[in-house]
């Protein structure tokens, strides 16, 4: 018997509503983490979550995708905090990648930048500007007021084109 019919209706109902979210789900938590590894994490860790706090979803269906983006923001954010709290136990010289293995190359100067701000800000400008939010949804997606979101949003732009300015890539080049 294949594992979807032994599901109940609102165990198929998640994973319906779950599929067409996943990959833009994953997109926010890497914005948010810049590492493939832990959005992985953050995105299994909402799923776990959401699915056994399905049935307790207030409006249904229309709220599965803001209620869904709130937990991956959630559990981004705590992946963030507990980084900040690991202290490396190995020698400096084994914490770097094994020879002929590079890192991956960011996708650009800009969401550099954007992994540099604070926390608060940087969630803000990945919301708005990688997932197209309005700034009302990003007031109920992170439960603060709509001139919180204006504040931030200002102060993070702010921030962004001065370290793009003094890394000189925030100048457009005439063709």
């Amino acid at each position: 018997m294949p594992v979807a019919d032994r599901m109940r209706p609102e165990e198929n109902e998640f994973f319906t509503l779950l599929a067409p979210e996943q990959g833009k789900l994953y997109r926010l938590a890497l914005a948010l983490l810049g590492n493939e590894a832990d959005a992985r994490d953050a995105l299994q860790e909402s799923v776990v979550h959401a699915f056994f706090a399905y049935r307790r979803l207030r409006g249904g269906k229309a709220t599965f995708v803001p209620w869904m983006r709130r937990i991956v923001v959630n559990s981004s954010l705590q992946i963030l905090r507990r980084r900040w709290r690991l202290v490396p136990v190995g020698r400096p010289e084994k914490l770097r990648p094994e020879p002929g293995r590079s890192l991956p190359d960011p996708p650009g100067e800009v969401w550099d930048a954007v992994r540099r701000l604070d926390e608060h800000y940087r969630v803000v400008v990945v919301l708005r500007f990688l997932n197209d939010m309005s700034l009302d949804a990003i007031g109920r997606t992170l439960g603060i007021p709509l001139g919180t979101v204006k504040s931030r949003l200002h102060v993070a732009l702010r921030r962004l084109r001065r370290m793009l300015d003094q890394s000189g890539a925030g100048k457009l080049q005439a063709v």
